[in-house]
């Protein structure tokens, strides 16, 4: 009993001590790197969402447009 007492107390310390936060060492270049295109990629996907919205803002202003120019038409032609 004593030997399993003292193996789930050293288990314990170990746990105790292995989960404990340490200090983290600093970044090297390949983690600075990749934070760097993380921020680039991200950049770039709201750079193309702004774009992307412009580019459906137009369309549907063209699309108004066309169905303004097809109604006239079929008005003309019903004279």
């Amino acid at each position: 009993m004593k030997t399993f007492t003292t193996a789930l107390a050293a288990l314990a310390m170990t746990l105790t001590i292995g989960c404990s936060e340490q200090d983290q060492p600093a970044p090297g270049p390949g983690e600075k790197a990749g934070k760097q295109i993380d921020q680039a990629v991200q950049e770039a996907g709201q750079e193309t969402q702004g774009a992307l919205g412009k580019a459906q803002d137009y369309t549907g202003e063209k699309m108004k447009e066309a169905g303004k120019a097809m109604e006239q038409a079929g008005e003309k032609l019903q004279k």
